[in-house]
């Protein structure tokens, strides 16, 4: 968390001049604003929900330089473009090879590619496509979570001035401000959760929006909707049981929607898409899942973390460091600087004999409760503690009465502008100068090249997803955007477009993007990091790894821990020809690897020595231009498989051979 001290930059100055003269009005007891307040609610609520709404636009241009930033926010970015086409999953041109990358990963038995994430909010988001500004969407969500809290909190407490204080915390919240800017599902769940709130506690017929907006929340986050759920049915159950039946009517569209998705995605109703994903991408089995024991805590998505965090597994110990990191950094969220967060401990103390307070406060436990069987903390800068940020409303509302109870609500608002200024601008800061400090792939920049039509190949994973355009085969009169491969891939792709004009869209860390003209060279090789995630994986795991060697020229090939895996080659070749297959040992000791293709198998055993690539040519196979699949395993833990070439099949009987460094 960062630390106290002045500005760094002209934002933050200008909260901080907001902050001081909000705090002197509120000192000086200024008649004119209470009395406007009083007299006009409703203009109030309007105003500040427009408020929210330009933050966030204003969040989404300074600090997110105009578009989706970290790596989960591109997913979505791209899962709702999808949506907005249609699909539940996409097809891509062959080779698959060529799209397939991190967070992307293939339904059973075929090549079309899904995103992992559930598709509540890109169904939202989607409709953001669909006229054509799906980044206006945040803002419009900021708009709706000003209102929601505003209204939440006024049925919580009965009193306008404690629901309009609520609002406006919300308003001046940071956190929300940039999760209603990016294109994340947290400011989205945040509303949901508080509309299925709102419904529960009112009743009649708005128990049926309570259940739509539960069943949406499932489908968005499935964690937070099960403990929206639990309250929303006690709240009805307690009031009369027959409410639960609309309740429980309404949920059906949000469930309809993530079972059509996890069918499409997994080929089973119940199947989720993101432990499909780190089955395929990564290890050990079982990694990804909800709860705790030995074996939970994915390597290479998360591997400085496990490493440093659950040498022993995920037990009682792990959780409790998990959930102290995520409310340490949540402290900081609510108002913008932790100490402030001690007012609302307060609050729940002073109002424990409330019956808001305590179901407020219940719900607020619960949801940090349900997320501790979650390995991962997920805190980042800007982001905060994103897996409790669908409590915020609520805090907000609670926040809200305990200042007015002690009297000093008037200054909260100053507060909160001052501590973001002195404070949390500081994590913005952070968020916005990471990864190069700007989107990884803008059209601006292919437009200022002057490129409109053509295939396009991105070096970054958040490049594809924010350039791929579901569906898209036609480089002559459109962009087809897709994953630079520097081997046989990118030829093939070419090729098989129809030899379109070709660029490179070149993201650097330390320098602007630059659009280069590219030809892709004709070659037979094929790196093995490009086939990750895997089309399948029948035992074991397997995930990118980076040898070392000067033999594997400086890239990542992919590790086979005990793994059987299944890959997609594709040759414009017909006839016979070997498959071989090159790998690099990371230790000394006895190798062996199979594989199969072309209705063959062959096994290959040699003294393997780390650091020394080996060559493992296959038998004459017979092959006919377009796609094919290959199974490749190997039974040890320290094989990484650098790549694999097509070749003419010379009449030769297979054989391994040494390859010089």
């Amino acid at each position: 968390m960062s630390t106290f001290g002045l500005p760094r930059e002209g934002v933050g100055w200008a909260f901080l001049v907001l902050g001081l003269g909000a705090l002197a009005l509120a000192a000086l007891r200024s008649e004119p604003v209470a009395r406007f307040v009083r007299a006009r609610p409703g203009l109030t609520l309007a105003l500040l929900s427009l408020g929210a709404a330009l933050l966030s636009w204003g969040y989404l241009v300074h600090y997110l330089r105009g578009g989706p930033r970290i790596i989960d926010a591109t997913s979505y970015f791209l899962e709702a473009r999808a949506l907005s086409q249609g699909y539940l999953t996409f097809p891509v041109p062959d080779p698959s090879g060529s799209f397939r990358g991190r967070f992307l990963f293939t339904p059973p038995e075929a090549t079309t590619l899904a995103v992992l994430f559930p598709p509540g909010y890109p169904a939202l988001l989607a409709l953001g496509f669909l006229v054509g500004a799906p980044l206006s969407v945040g803002p419009f969500l900021a708009a709706l979570l000003t209102v929601v809290t505003y209204a939440l909190a006024l049925e919580l407490f009965d009193k306008r001035e404690i629901a309009l204080m609520a609002a406006c915390l919300s308003v001046l919240c940071a956190a929300l401000r940039y999760h209603t800017a990016d294109t994340m599902s947290h400011g989205w769940a945040a509303i949901l959760l508080t509309a299925t709130l709102l419904g529960a506690l009112k009743g009649g017929r708005a128990t049926l929006l309570a259940g739509l907006a539960l069943g949406w929340l499932v489908a968005t986050r499935p964690v937070t909707g099960l403990v929206g759920l639990a309250f929303a049915g006690l709240l009805c159950a307690r009031r009369r049981r027959v409410e639960l039946v609309p309740l429980l009517l309404g949920m059906l569209p949000g469930l309809a929607l993530l079972g059509l998705h996890q069918h499409a995605a997994t080929g089973s109703w119940l199947g989720s898409t993101q432990l499909r994903y780190y089955a395929l991408a990564d290890g050990p089995p079982g990694c990804f899942r909800y709860g705790f024991g030995a074996g939970i805590g994915c390597v290479f998505e998360h591997g400085d973390f496990v490493r440093e965090r659950l040498a022993g597994g995920y037990g009682l110990g792990a959780a409790l460091g998990t959930t102290g990191r995520r409310l340490w950094m949540h402290f900081g969220d609510l108002s913008n600087a932790w100490p402030l967060y001690a007012l609302l401990l307060w609050t729940l103390f002073a109002g424990r004999r409330e019956r808001a307070v305590r179901l407020s406060g219940f719900v607020v436990v619960a949801l940090i409760a349900a997320y501790s069987p979650f390995y991962f903390d997920g805190n980042y800068p800007g982001g905060g503690a994103r897996l409790f940020a669908e409590a915020l409303p609520l805090e907000h509302a609670l926040l809200a009465w305990g200042l007015s109870r002690l009297g000093i609500a008037r200054f909260a608002p100053g507060v909160a502008c001052v501590a973001f200024a002195v404070h949390a601008s500081r994590e913005h800061e952070a968020l916005r100068d990471r990864e190069g400090g700007r989107p990884m792939f803008e059209p601006r920049v292919l437009a200022e090249a002057g490129v409109r039509a053509g295939l396009v190949f991105v070096n970054t994973d958040h490049g594809l997803n924010l350039g791929l355009v579901p569906g898209a085969r036609d480089a002559t009169h459109g962009l087809v955007v897709a994953r630079l491969r520097n081997d046989a891939h990118d030829y093939l792709l070419w090729d098989a477009l129809g030899r379109p004009t070709a660029h490179r869209y070149v993201f650097s860390l330390d320098r602007p993007p630059r659009v280069e003209p590219f030809v892709p060279a004709r070659s037979s090789e094929f790196e093995a990091g490009a086939q990750w995630p895997p089309l399948a994986v029948r035992r074991g795991w397997a995930h990118p790894d980076y040898p070392g060697a000067a033999c594997a020229e400086g890239h990542y090939g992919l590790r086979l821990r005990g793994a059987a895996v299944e890959l997609e080659l594709m040759t414009e070749q017909v006839g016979e020809h070997r498959l071989t297959a090159r790998w690099v040992p990371l230790a000394d000791g006895p190798a062996e690897v199979t594989l199969r293709a072309g209705g063959l198998s062959w096994t290959a055993k040699w003294p393997a020595r780390a650091g020394e690539c080996f060559e493992t040519p296959g038998p004459p196979i017979p092959l006919r231009k377009g796609p094919f699949r290959v199974e490749v395993a190997s039974p040890g833990d320290g094989l990484v498989l650098d790549g694999l070439a097509i070749r003419p099949a010379p009449s030769a009987t297979p054989s391994g051979k040494g390859v010089d460094n």
